[in-house]
C-alpha cells in the first residue's frame, strides 16, 4: 500500500514537472517563432537608435565676397576599452599613452593610469579630446592601439557641425541666428532664418548602438544616411561700408550716452541694404546688438515725416513754395495741446522753402490744418496712395506695419491731423522711413530693401540672383520730386537749413533733420535723434538713416546735434573710398530744379493765408 501511495506520488511529481517542461518549451517556442520578429524589435530598439546627422548649412557670404557665417565640422574622439583585446592593451597602452602626454600635454603617467582604470572598469566612452579638425583625427588614427580602429583600437570618432561667424559682434544681429525646437519647428533672426531654407540642407541618419551608461557607438549601416548640405547665400552687404557704420554710429551712440541707436545704408537705384548697425545698452553702459532696432521697431518719426507731409500738398495743390505763412510766436495751441516751434519767438511771416529748411512744426501744421480741415481723408488717402501705409515686406522677421491713422479709425479726433502733420501720431521703422527717401532720390520709384544678392551650391559657381522688387513705381509727380529735392539740399546747404552744420566740403548730402519727443506731456521727457538722406545730391548713388534713441539731454539731443554729425562722416567715408563722377555741374541741375518750381507756381492754385 505504501509502495502504491510512493508511486501515485512519483507520478504526480513527474506529470507536473513534465507538463511544466512542456510549458517552458513551448513558450520558447512562442517566443522564438511566433512573437520573435516582436521581441527582436524591442530589445533592438533598446540596443539600436537612429540619430539625426544634422547637413552641413550654407555660407553667408558679404558682397564683396568675405565670409559672414559658416559651418565647421569638429571631432570628439572617445575610447572604448572593453573591445580592445587584452593582448593588445597591454603590449601598446604605455606607448599609446606617451604619444598623447606629447600631443595633448598632460602626463603620460596620468594617461596610463586613466587607460587601466577604464579597462578594470570596463569604460566604454573615455573621452580623449574634443572639437578637432580632420588633420588632427587623422593624427590620432596612427597612434598605438588607436590604429587598429573601431574593432580592435577602440577609437571613438564623432562628428559635429560647428556654426561661426567670422566678423564677431559687427551685424550680429542682422546675421542672427537659426534654432530648431523640441517639435522640429525652426525659429531665429537675422539673415541666418530668415533664408532657412536656402541654408539648411537635408540632414541624414546615423545608427548607434548602446554600449553602457547611456552611451551610444556608431555603427555602419545600411541604413546610415549621409546629409545633403545647404546652399551658400551671397548677401548685398559690403564689409567695408559696414565697418565705417558700425565704428561711427557705435561712437556717437556712446559720446551721447544714448539708450539705443541704429544706421542703415541702402544703395539707391536697387535696394540693396549695404551696411545696417544697431546697438543697445546695457546695465554696465555697454552697447552691443542687442536688437534689430532698424528692421523692428516702430517710432514717431517726428521732423522726417515732414517730407510726406509736404509731398501730400504739393500733390493735391493745396500750397506753393512761395506762399507765406505766420508761424506766428512759434506756437499754435490746439484743444488746450500746444505745437511749439524749437526757435522761441517763432520764425514769423516764411514760406513753404523756409518752413521745411528751419523744420517749422507752427509752419506746417498750420499749411495741413487750413488745407485740409474740411477733408482730412483727403490728406491720409494721399498719403496712402503713397505707399507709406504698407509694410515694406522684407525677409527678416519683425517688421511692423506702419501706424497711420485715418479719419475712418474709431480714435480719430481733432489733434489727429495737426498732429500727424510734423510726425507724431503717426509709427514707422526706420527702415520703412529710409525707403520713403530712398524713393525720392530714385526719381519717385520706392524698391524694396533687400538683403540677398544671390544664392548657389556649396563650392558650386553657378548663382541664382534676385533682381530688385519695385514696391512704388511713382509716389508723386516730377514736379513734386524736383521741389522736394531742392528742400533735402538746402536742409544741409542753404544759410537757414537746419543741418547746415554737416556741409561737407568734399561731397554734396541733402536730407532732413528730425527731434522727436518721446514721453511728452510727461514729467519724463526724452528724445529721438535722426537724420536721413542721401548723397552724393546731384546724383544719388546711397541713402542712408540715422536714428540714435534717447541721448543724454544734457549733451544734446537735435537731430543736427546727435545723428546728422554720423550721417556725414559716413558720407564723406564712403564716397572717399568710391569717388563719383558729376555727369554734369550742379548748380545746373539747381537752375532747372528752380524753372520747373516757377512752373509748378503758375499751375498751382493758392490756397487763402
Amino acid at each position: 500500500m505504501e509502495n502504491n501511495n510512493f508511486l501515485w506520488r512519483l507520478y504526480l511529481v513527474s506529470t507536473v514537472m513534465l507538463m511544466f517542461g512542456l510549458g517552458i518549451g513551448y513558450k520558447l517556442f512562442h517566443l522564438q517563432f511566433i512573437d520573435g520578429d516582436k521581441y527582436r524589435k524591442i530589445a533592438e530598439e533598446k540596443t539600436l537608435k537612429s540619430f539625426v546627422v544634422n547637413s552641413s548649412r550654407g555660407n553667408i557670404f558679404s558682397e564683396d565676397g568675405s565670409l559672414l557665417a559658416t559651418s565647421t565640422t569638429k571631432f570628439d574622439v572617445f575610447f572604448d576599452s572593453k573591445t580592445v583585446p587584452n593582448h593588445i592593451f597591454n603590449s601598446e597602452i604605455q606607448s599609446l599613452s606617451i604619444e598623447l602626454s606629447k600631443i595633448l600635454g598632460d602626463d603620460d603617467v596620468k594617461w596610463l593610469n586613466n587607460f587601466r582604470e577604464a579597462k578594470n572598469s570596463n569604460n566604454r566612452y573615455l573621452p580623449i579630446i574634443k572639437n578637432i579638425d580632420l588633420d588632427k583625427v587623422n593624427e590620432f588614427k596612427k597612434l598605438p592601439i588607436f590604429k587598429y580602429g573601431s574593432i580592435k583600437g577602440g577609437l571613438i570618432i564623432e562628428k559635429k557641425i560647428k556654426r561661426e561667424y567670422p566678423l564677431g559682434k559687427v551685424a550680429e544681429r542682422t546675421i542672427g541666428y537659426e534654432k530648431i525646437d523640441k517639435d522640429g519647428d525652426y525659429w531665429g533672426v537675422g539673415l541666418e532664418h530668415a533664408y532657412g531654407s536656402f541654408l539648411r540642407g537635408k540632414n541624414g541618419k546615423m545608427t548607434k548602438r548602446k554600449i553602457s551608461n547611456g552611451q551610444w557607438k556608431v555603427l555602419e549601416s545600411n541604413l546610415n544616411k549621409d546629409p545633403i548640405d545647404g546652399l551658400d547665400i551671397n548677401t548685398t552687404l559690403n564689409t567695408y561700408m559696414q565697418d565705417v557704420v558700425h565704428d561711427y554710429l557705435l561712437e556717437q551712440t556712446e559720446k551721447y550716452e544714448a539708450d539705443h541707436s541704429t544706421a542703415v545704408l541702402m544703395e539707391v537705384a536697387t535696394g540693396k541694404i549695404r551696411a545696417i548697425s544697431n546697438f543697445g545698452r546695457t546695465d554696465q553702459g555697454k552697447y552691443y546688438e542687442k536688437l534689430n532696432y532698424a528692421v523692428g521697431e516702430s517710432i514717431e518719426p517726428g521732423s522726417t515725416f515732414k517730407l510726406m507731409t509736404i509731398i501730400a500738398a504739393l500733390e493735391d495743390q493745396v500750397i506753393d513754395t512761395l506762399q507765406m505763412i505766420d508761424t506766428e510766436n512759434g506756437e499754435i495751441d490746439f484743444y488746450g495741446f500746444k505745437v511749439k516751434d524749437s526757435r522761441k519767438g517763432g520764425y514769423g511771416q516764411i514760406n513753404a522753402m523756409d518752413i521745411f529748411r528751419l523744420s517749422s512744426n507752427t509752419g506746417i501744421v498750420k499749411i495741413i490744418s487750413e488745407a485740409y480741415k474740411n477733408q482730412s481723408e483727403k490728406f491720409v488717402d494721399r498719403l496712402f496712395n503713397m505707399g507709406i501705409n504698407n509694410s515694406l515686406g522684407i525677409e527678416i522677421k519683425g517688421e511692423p506695419r506702419p501706424k497711420i491713422p485715418h479719419p475712418l479709425d474709431s480714435d480719430w479726433n481733432g489733434l489727429s491731423l495737426p498732429w500727424m502733420s510734423y510726425g507724431y501720431g503717426v509709427s514707422l521703422t526706420p527702415l520703412q522711413i529710409l525707403s520713403f527717401y530712398n524713393a525720392v532720390a530714385n526719381d519717385g520709384i520706392m524698391v524694396k530693401p533687400t538683403f540677398l544678392e544671390s544664392s548657389n551650391k556649396l563650392g558650386a559657381l553657378k548663382k541664382n540672383t534676385f533682381k530688385k522688387q519695385i514696391l512704388n513705381p511713382s509716389i508723386c509727380s516730377k514736379e513734386t520730386l524736383s521741389i522736394v529735392k531742392k528742400m533735402l539740399y538746402d536742409v544741409v546747404h542753404h544759410k537757414n537749413g537746419t543741418a547746415k552744420n554737416i556741409k561737407s566740403n568734399n561731397i554734396k548730402i541733402a536730407g532732413k533733420t528730425g527731434t522727436a519727443q518721446v514721453g511728452y506731456g510727461t514729467d519724463k521727457v526724452d528724445y529721438i535723434s535722426s537724420f536721413v538722406g542721401y548723397f552724393p545730391a546731384e546724383n544719388p548713388k546711397y541713402s542712408c538713416i540715422v536714428v540714435i534713441n534717447k541721448p543724454n539731454k544734457n549733451k544734446g539731443y537735435y537731430g543736427s546735434d546727435v545723428a546728422a554729425p554720423v550721417f556725414k562722416r559716413i558720407a564723406e567715408k564712403i564716397s572717399s573710398r568710391n569717388p563719383v563722377i558729376e555727369n554734369y555741374i550742379y548748380s545746373e541741375m539747381i537752375k532747372n530744379i528752380e524753372i520747373s518750381q516757377k512752373e509748378y507756381i503758375t499751375n498751382s492754385n493758392n490756397i487763402d493765408s
